[in-house]
């Protein structure tokens, strides 16, 4: 994605080493891994414009997904595509996060929940407020936040998306720009 004009500094990419199974550590580190064909991987981008933070994360395979890695990675597209729909002025954190957490049960995967919707971003990387049960803070204009659920199946893999948005006077203005869909984040082995 582009960094704006006017005192932008140059956009970063970074890994972690969420791969494979390690992928369903939400923020794990890795050292001296070996990719191999089916690995899921969590990638993050940033971009710093004059002293202000975004945050990009994406869900990629190695090779072609399995059933499972294909069914898990959409469920999880649509709980931020929920999330997404649910933020605009007035409602709170808590809602937003209680609605995501919904789907989740209906889907049957709320035990692959292990982390919060999202999560305020400026100065520093993870501000309040949380998209998060535990946060009653009234979503208003202007604020900037990252819509990160996550599904983490232990011992087999991650799958999470983060995309900063603008909230806007009736919903929302995606800031980051990078494809969300599978196809698009298959990489060829």
């Amino acid at each position: 994605y582009r960094p704006v004009r006017g005192g932008a500094f140059p956009a970063r990419a970074g890994f972690r080493g969420q791969i494979g199974a390690r992928s369903a550590v939400p923020h794990a580190m890795t050292a001296n891994a070996v990719l191999k064909e089916g690995d899921v991987l969590v990638t993050g981008a940033a971009a710093e414009v004059g002293g202000y933070l975004s945050e990009l994360e994406r869900t990629m395979i190695l090779g072609g997904p399995t059933d499972e890695q294909a069914r898990l990675f959409d469920l999880m597209v649509g709980a931020q595509d929920l999330a997404f729909s649910e933020i605009r002025p007035g409602r709170r954190c808590s809602d937003v996060d209680r609605a995501v957490r919904r789907y989740y049960e209906e889907n049957g995967i709320v035990e692959y929940w292990r982390h919060h919707t999202g999560h305020s971003i400026g100065y520093g990387m993870h501000e309040a407020p949380f998209l998060d049960v535990g946060d009653e803070t009234v979503i208003e204009p202007g604020m900037v936040l990252t819509v990160e659920p996550g599904v983490y199946v232990p011992g087999f893999a991650g799958f999470r998306h983060s995309d900063t948005i603008l909230v806007t006077d009736d919903g929302i203005e995606l800031l980051t720009d990078y494809p969300r869909d599978l196809e698009g984040l298959i990489i060829e082995a």
